[in-house]
């Protein structure tokens, strides 16, 4: 019984998987996006309630989601509630516990601070699977990844040292960690994923879970009585948050991370702080400074020895 199980898992893989360097073309896209959210944030810091942008942003996607394989994930009901504690958990940990600490997180700490946080998001994935799973990397990897790290530092504290003198640990910063912890238990997660429930409706199920989760903050935020304008601006916000860092990026890190493994794809952190830099330049006027592109390129070199030095998978078990 065990054995056809497996073979049934196997083949389920073999069809949904995308080649090696499609997958790393995923990540870097999901690291566009992501990157986009941050500087799209910063340019209206504070106008929306963190509760009211999380339940609104969600809300709209798992709508997405639902118009798109509501009735492919309608045909799978009966494996979906077979593995419905465990759907729970993708929604708690890859959308709750990431999206509702990190806003909420970003109304209290420092833009150093969140920088700094952000480039460990690495090392968080890589600890977390070790943790988890027992998984380790080759020492060419833990080189990229400490270049990556360094690179991304290089960048977020301009090449000077004195900056981390307004480092400072508050209740935002402890959010903003978790955030990032709850994050990498998801992207490790990601192995355990039922084989037999589609993509899409994995996705629309995880989502539903999760707006059902944040329901009780946004009714947190209509009590207090907070809102905010629908203007252009803010609805430009709300409207990117949930096509391109929620809806599609959450599409392609779901089908690149079984494929290149949870610490490979952790790299895909160290490309945001570069994508923001670049978008930076564009949307917000400001200017590329020789720290910038020394960080760039190490950070790219961190990115190769790490997606050059996957150890090779093991063998299927055949007994």
């Amino acid at each position: 019984m065990s054995d056809n199980r497996s073979k049934t898992e196997n083949a389920a893989q073999a069809r949904t998987a995308i080649p090696y360097w499609l997958a790393l073309a995923f990540l870097v896209i999901g690291a566009l996006s992501w990157a986009g959210s941050s500087v799209a944030g910063r340019a209206a810091s504070g106008n929306i309630p963190p509760f009211s942008l999380s339940f609104i942003r969600w809300s709209c996607v798992a709508l997405l989601f639902l118009l798109v394989s509501g009735r492919q994930t309608w045909m799978q009901r009966h494996i979906i509630a077979r593995h419905l504690p465990l759907l729970a958990a993708f929604g708690f940990f890859g959308v709750v516990g990431f999206t509702v600490p990190y806003y909420v997180g970003l109304q209290f700490t420092v833009a150093v601070n969140a920088s700094l946080m952000n480039a460990s998001g690495t090392l968080w994935i890589v600890g977390t699977a070790f943790l988890m799973t027992g998984a380790l990397i080759t020492r060419k990897q833990a080189l990229g990844v400490l270049l990556g790290f360094s690179g991304t530092l290089m960048i977020v504290l301009r090449a000077d040292i004195s900056v981390l003198s307004e480092f400072a640990i508050n209740i935002g910063d402890v959010l903003v960690l978790s955030a990032f912890f709850s994050w990498a238990v998801y992207t490790v997660m990601l192995r355990w994923k039922p084989p037999e429930i589609g993509e899409m409706p994995f996705l629309t199920v995880m989502t539903c879970l999760a707006v059902l989760m944040m329901a009780p903050l946004y009714v947190v935020d209509l009590v207090q009585g907070k809102s905010f304008d629908t203007d252009i601006g803010n609805l430009t916000i709300i409207g990117y948050a949930i096509i391109f860092p929620s809806f599609l990026s959450y599409i392609l890190w779901n089908r690149a991370v079984p494929v290149v493994g949870s610490s490979v794809a952790g790299m895909a952190q160290y490309l945001i702080p570069i994508f923001g830099v670049t978008l930076s330049v564009i949307v917000l006027g400001e200017s590329i400074e020789n720290y910038h592109l020394a960080g760039i390129a190490i950070i790219f070199v961190g990115v190769w020895l790490v997606t050059s030095g996957k150890k090779p998978e093991a063998a299927p078990d055949k007994a």
